[in-house]
């Protein structure tokens, strides 16, 4: 006859008991290390985007966004911002036209980490005749300088359209846009 019940002796007990703690523990261990692992590297999400873009080229694409067509040049601690003043029905429909793209440069540039001075020019384009051929000629409108207290003082939000020129450390508004 044999039994069911026979008792098991105490150190097979011990050596079942340690052979679960061990497997408690390695899955603690393996769990711990997985969390540290994700912590420190990121996921998949983070580690697949690209890396930041510089400070300059965005505040470029900033700039080109706020305002069609203008192009955008850094030199030592300048940015010099151009566009071409848009034609409306009327003079003052080109005058409101200019100071919302002087304004569209403020605000782009408010939003950036740009510290140094900005150079705004505003050309307007007219078809001169030359000889037999019409030939753009390019004239300058506009030309604001804000130094980089005086950006800081801005509100772009907030200015008056017409307060924005006055507001420059240097201006040369042409009389087509002085209205």
């Amino acid at each position: 006859m044999t039994r069911t019940d026979t008792p098991v002796p105490p150190e097979r007990r011990d050596r079942a008991s340690r052979g679960m703690f061990m497997i408690l523990a390695l899955v603690v261990v393996v769990l711990v290390v997985g969390a540290l692992v994700f912590l420190f590297t990121g996921n998949a999400e983070e580690s697949a985007q690209p890396a930041a873009e510089d400070p300059q080229t965005a505040l470029a694409d900033a700039i080109t966004a706020e305002v069609t067509g203008s192009t955008v040049e850094f030199t030592d601690g300048m940015v010099s911002v151009e566009f071409l003043v848009r034609q409306g029905a009327s003079p003052s429909a080109m005058i409101l036209s200019a100071q919302h793209d002087t304004i569209g440069v403020l605000r782009a540039v408010k939003a950036s980490d740009w510290e140094e001075t900005v150079e705004i020019t505003a050309r307007t384009a007219s078809i001169e005749s030359v000889g037999d051929q019409d030939a753009p000629d390019e004239q300058e409108m506009l030309r604001v300088v804000y130094l980089p207290e005086t950006v800081e003082q801005i509100d772009p939000d907030a200015v008056a359209r017409e307060d924005v020129w006055e507001m420059a450390d240097e201006r040369f508004v042409g009389l087509a846009l002085t209205g």
